[in-house]
């Protein structure tokens, strides 16, 4: 197991961080839970790999993924991650000097 946090995935999942979702909005209303998970599910983007169980191969800690969904949530240390099969992860994102990424 590799990881960048104190969590180990078991079987072919990962744990991602996601880009951070506003949990107010820019009035100062706090969202609903229902909100929040509605809008991640619907953000596109990238997610930056924290832990990897040692059954997957395909990415690494550090890897910037592209996931198809959220997966759950897992509270690790206070901090939210996602935990995802695998099967959720769409590609891995490749750098090269002639690509810029956005950042996460």
């Amino acid at each position: 197991m590799v990881t960048m946090i104190n969590y180990e995935p078991l079987g072919q999942h990962i744990v991602v961080e996601m880009p951070n979702v506003a949990k107010e909005t820019e009035s100062g209303i706090i969202k609903s839970e229902s909100m929040l998970k509605e809008e991640a599910e619907k953000r596109d983007g990238h997610a930056k790999v924290v832990a990897v169980s040692q059954e997957v191969k395909a990415v690494k800690v550090g890897d910037t993924v592209i996931p198809k969904g959220q997966g759950f949530m897992v509270m690790v240390d206070g901090v939210e991650y996602f935990q995802m099969n695998m099967f959720d992860v769409l590609g891995v994102i490749k750098s090269s000097p002639d690509i810029e990424i956005a950042p996460v």
